[in-house]
């Protein structure tokens, strides 16, 4: 059985460039692959006179490498990783693990031990709610300029607006940011890339402009607000909470369970690259998500791999929807038995549309639909169900929709999706007791 796919080696790949370089060092290399129960490993030939030292530690994913690249994991780690792709595990060589092998694996099985016995000290309650507090105060002030804003782009109506130039919203993005508010500009951001020349372009700005108004009322009242619909709005605003500071609060929800990675989705933009991690809990039939940034190639500090499963303990953020996590504890791989809970497709659109009403300025819903086929008509991609019911499935690549019917062969199937406006993003699909990642 292979250790990786393809797939889920340039999935890890921190960009593009990395992927092609792995290719080049795998085509070069003379390998010489060894394996333990936890460990494989291989030295590969570099430009000094010393080869690069490369391992992966197997039952927690994660790769080390001598080289002095920053990127992580480096070209030679993928090409390793390319190696398991291509060859069968079976077909390795089992030998002892070198010095510079086990020290690396028994120091991360230590620190991971020594993380979960360490005690913590827990946040203060007062000093929590006196930081959110003076966030508020200051929200309350510098929200008038955004009012304010509104007022004057009503007034002036909207037969102008395509004519606008881009400073019309940069200037109070900007401001925005600088009021440390800055997921507001998610709904300015939408407003300003508006098709113009589309029909029913009005429509979609006056939808923004009506949430923008919603959410200056909700900052102004928000002692008046429910404690979740508060936190969600936190979130929103891009307040973002610290790893640390969301572990070490009591009242934090914990999470146990063995965890499914339906998905990992990377989106690069000026530099910054940013991947969310879908998750399914197979037991709790809860859904979660990481989201997490990295700068110029530098990678990611925890490794997922589409399609695994892991144990794990999540730390789950506060407020309406508690999907967003970070990761407590990692264990290794492991299975566990499925306790799939799918819904109708009638079913889905009534939670998505009730999470809406909840909490109005709800992007996405994480959710499982059952008994779907997935269909092809007039360049557009659905699911569609046994009462001719469809979901349109937005940002779908033909080479996943024909990975899709190649799995199920035209059958019903289970789909983890995340629906929002557009339709449904197809996260995995479950099928003949198996979840496929795509």
């Amino acid at each position: 059985m292979n250790q990786f796919t393809e797939e889920q080696v340039q999935d890890l790949a921190p960009d593009a460039a990395s992927v092609k370089a792995a290719l080049k060092v795998y085509g070069k290399a003379n390998w010489e692959v060894f394996k333990s129960e936890r460990a494989v490993w291989s030295s590969i030939k570099g430009s000094g006179s010393k080869p690069y030292l490369v391992r992966i530690d197997l039952s927690n994913t994660a790769f080390k490498c001598s080289c002095p690249s920053r990127k992580f994991p480096c070209k030679h780690g993928l090409s390793l990783a390319f190696y398991l792709a291509r060859n069968e595990m079976d077909s390795i060589t089992v030998a002892p693990e070198p010095i510079w092998v086990e020290e690396w694996i028994d120091k991360r099985v230590a620190k991971v031990a020594k993380t979960a016995s360490k005690p913590k000290k827990v946040v203060s309650p007062e000093k929590v709610k006196k930081k959110s507090d003076d966030k508020w105060k200051d929200a309350v002030v510098n929200i008038l300029h955004l009012e304010l804003w509104l007022k004057d782009f009503v007034n002036n109506g909207l037969i102008d607006l395509s004519a606008k130039s881009t400073v019309f919203f940069d200037n109070l993005i900007r401001r925005m940011v600088d009021f440390k508010m800055p997921g507001i500009n998610t709904f300015l951001r939408t407003i300003q890339n508006v098709n113009y020349g589309q029909s029913g372009w009005e429509h979609k700005v006056l939808e923004q402009v009506h949430l923008l108004h919603l959410l200056v009322n909700s900052i102004k009242s928000h002692e008046r607000l429910d404690p979740d619909y508060k936190k969600e709005l936190e979130l929103l605003l891009g307040w973002n909470i610290k790893k640390d500071e969301l572990l070490l609060n009591p009242d934090t929800e914990i999470v146990d369970d063995v965890w499914k990675i339906l998905s990992v989705i990377r989106k690069e933009e000026e530099g910054l690259t940013s991947r969310k991690t879908y998750l399914y809990g197979v037991t709790t039939n809860r859904f979660a998500y990481f989201l997490d940034f990295s700068f110029r190639g530098a990678g990611f500090s925890e490794t997922y791999v589409k399609g695994r499963k892991m144990q794990a303990k999540l730390a789950m953020y506060p407020g309406v929807h508690k999907n967003r996590a970070v990761l407590k504890i990692k264990g290794s791989d492991t299975n566990a038995e499925f306790n799939l809970k799918p819904l109708s497709f009638k079913d889905a659109n009534a939670q998505y549309l009730e999470r809406r009403i909840k909490f109005p300025f709800t992007f996405d819903w994480l959710g499982l639909v059952a008994s779907a086929k997935i269909a092809h008509h007039d360049d557009k991609i659905y699911l569609v169900n046994e009462n001719d019911e469809i979901l349109h499935c937005f940002e779908m690549s033909t080479e996943r929709f024909l990975s899709v019917l190649a799995i199920t062969k035209g059958h019903w199937f289970d789909a983890f999706v995340v629906m929002n406006e557009q339709g449904v993003r197809l996260l995995a699909i479950y099928f003949n007791n198996k979840i496929y990642s795509l």
